[in-house]
């Protein structure tokens, strides 16, 4: 079901369950991007079932089976067994976040990372319906908060507190449908992306007037917080666009506006090297060609508003002359030439 909609999600693990040591589905999971993490090694009551060693060893064992047969991450998020929560100190020594499970939305900034909530999914939880499901990811997007569903069986698994496929594959199939409004990822993406966001800085360190020079840094472990977060600036008031790009690779950007503010947004990698953002517009886009009697053309020009284009033309697409430049007063606008050669091609170009 994620897989089909392009989300991850996280498989927290009990190691010492894997049946006969095979790792190939949770390698296969891995490898599609999903987050394996660690649900210990014997799923024991982490306060009153283990003692100190014990404690160390559950929690330590099961990270590093996970690291050994689960090449190209790290495991670096937990979920208590039962929901019960030993000490945080121990916890965050050895994990970046853990899970419980006390059915609380999440604040976008958590006070404390080792104890994450989650809402209990299933025939046991309260949430066990599609409804119920897409209420609450209303209410987080409402809210600005994180919210962590905790789903241990499917159908007939056999496991705690089954959920039925149908109400699950409802569930992501209303995410995909409304994802400008939700971020769907799994746990630890989630967590890293938070704590770089809070611990990043911008400073801005050249300005050309056509261009303009960030370095986005923080001092976490970039071995572990590697998640490209997003940035929205303010664009300068003469640019009507802008192109972006971190240490020369391009970036994709969105134009935005708020409250009257056009911004560009964009994601880029703290401590990834220098952001560049490049005045520019919107490239132009031509479509629906049509001839409205045998000699005249007419065609559309999608584009930026208040930019101007210049359309040219060619017959052997290697000389061009300019035809028509216009101001857009709105996104698009139609033209209509007269054809005086049997090849005609034109092409649209942003004029500063």
């Amino acid at each position: 079901m994620f897989n089909a909609k392009g989300f991850k999600l996280t498989l927290f693990t009990v190691t010492s369950w894997i049946p006969n040591g095979s790792w190939s589905k949770i390698q296969a999971a891995a490898q599609y991007g999903h987050e394996i993490a660690s649900h210990t090694v014997t799923h024991p009551n982490l306060v009153t079932g283990v003692n100190a060693t014990q404690l160390t060893n559950e929690l330590v064992n099961s990270q590093a089976a996970i690291n050994a047969n689960v090449p190209g991450q790290k495991c670096l998020t937990l979920a208590y067994p039962n929901c019960v929560e030993p000490s945080d100190a121990v916890t965050a020594t050895y994990y970046i976040a853990a899970r419980t499970c006390s059915g609380q939305l999440v604040s976008f900034s958590p006070g404390n990372f080792m104890s994450i909530s989650s809402y209990v999914c299933g025939s046991q939880g309260s949430i066990n319906s599609a409804q119920a499901f897409n209420n609450l990811a209303d209410s987080a997007a409402a809210s600005g908060s994180w919210c962590v569903y905790l789903i241990h069986a499917i159908d007939g698994d056999n496991g705690y507190s089954p959920l039925a496929s149908s109400n699950l594959q409802a569930s992501v199939d209303y995410l995909s449908t409304n994802q400008p409004k939700f971020w769907v990822e799994s746990f630890g993406h989630i967590a890293r992306y938070i704590k770089e966001r809070n611990a990043t800085s911008v400073a801005e360190t050249a300005n050309t007037g056509d261009s303009i020079t960030l370095q986005v840094t923080n001092n976490l472990d970039n071995t572990i917080y590697n998640v490209p977060i997003t940035l929205r600036r303010p664009l300068p008031a003469n640019w009507p666009a802008a192109a972006v790009s971190q240490n020369n690779a391009p970036i994709i950007p969105q134009l935005v506006s708020t409250n009257s503010t056009n911004y560009v947004m964009f994601d880029v990698v703290p401590n990834g090297g220098d952001v560049t953002l490049t005045r520019t517009a919107l490239p132009p886009v031509l479509s629906t060609p049509t001839f409205i009697t045998p000699t005249n053309f007419t065609f559309r020009l999608d584009g930026q508003t208040g930019v101007v284009y210049a359309i040219a033309t060619s017959s052997d697409l290697q000389n061009w002359s300019s035809v028509q430049t216009n101001l857009l007063v709105s996104t698009s606008t139609n033209f209509t030439f007269e054809i005086s050669d049997p090849w005609q091609f034109y092409r649209a170009q942003w004029i500063p």
